[in-house]
């Protein structure tokens, strides 16, 4: 086998050893293509990934954003809800989820912000309803003495159209005309207090809905604070650039100035009145 060997030509072993070595050149470079191609499957797919993360969590901040200001709105308008017909905590149901939602994908320091909003919240949903139900109460009264008004006038109405009817008729019955008259005194004095137990009745509304701003503007200033810390989450999350500290002094700033705008006009409606 080595005499065979021997006898091949150097040029012809020049030709295989070039061979070789080409191929292996080739089988190098495959390789090196093959793990730069995995290299780069692996960085396309974990960009894909960290964008589709981005895009959910965009779309899931947004909406809690959205819902949040929606919250707030709805709980200023709980003095004019009918407590019998309403459940109170379906007006909450978007923002329970919106924050179910962002509490799955938001980073841990974000989601334990979160958490403590969502407990401010309920616990002053519950303080809200406390001072609701009065106003509530009032409502009722006011509904109620409304149908007696109504009645009664509908009374006087008819009265006043038999009277007309007796002093037309050209021979009016002084007996009747006296039941007449009488009762139109007894429905008249009626109406009238019933319309004064009516507006006693606003009167207590408007100020316990007064007191029940009041309340929700001093509330909404700590809850205010709580919302910071997870706005300046999602706005990091976001590669939103913002300093804590300057944003809780915004958020100062503006409920002291809603709080300003809102004594004002408390007094401008009492000067009014």
């Amino acid at each position: 086998m080595l005499k065979v060997l021997e006898s091949i030509p150097a040029n012809i072993w020049s030709v295989v050893l070039g061979s070789i070595i080409a191929f292996g050149g080739v089988l190098i470079s495959d390789r090196s293509q093959s793990k730069r191609l995995k290299i780069q499957l692996k960085h396309d797919s974990e960009l894909k990934a960290i964008e589709r993360k981005a895009v959910m969590r965009r779309e899931v901040y947004l909406n809690a954003a959205e819902e949040l200001v929606k919250a707030n709105s709805y709980l200023g308008s709980l003095p004019q809800l009918d407590l019998i017909k309403t459940n109170i905590a379906n007006g909450l149901l978007g923002f329970s989820v919106a924050s179910a939602k962002l509490g799955l994908v938001a980073e841990e320091e974000t989601a334990k912000a979160l958490n403590e909003l969502v407990i401010a919240y309920n616990g002053l949903v519950l303080k809200l309803v406390a001072n609701v139900i009065p106003i509530g109460e009032q409502r009722i009264q006011i509904n109620i003495k409304n149908v007696h008004y109504d009645e009664s006038q509908t009374e006087i109405k008819r009265i006043l159209a038999e009277m007309s009817r007796q002093n037309e008729s050209g021979a009016p019955d002084g007996n009747i005309f006296k039941s007449l008259n009488s009762s139109f005194e007894f429905h008249q004095t009626k109406a009238k207090k019933l319309n004064d137990e009516r507006n006693e009745c606003w009167n207590k509304v408007n100020e316990l809905t007064k007191q029940f701003i009041l309340l929700l503007s001093d509330e909404m200033k700590e809850i205010a604070l709580l919302q910071v810390p997870v706005m300046v989450g999602i706005r990091k999350e976001l590669d939103i650039d913002t300093n804590i500290e300057s944003y809780k002094e915004l958020i100062n700033k503006s409920t002291e100035r809603i709080r300003e705008q809102l004594d004002n006009f408390l007094v401008s409606i009492k000067s009014i009145r």
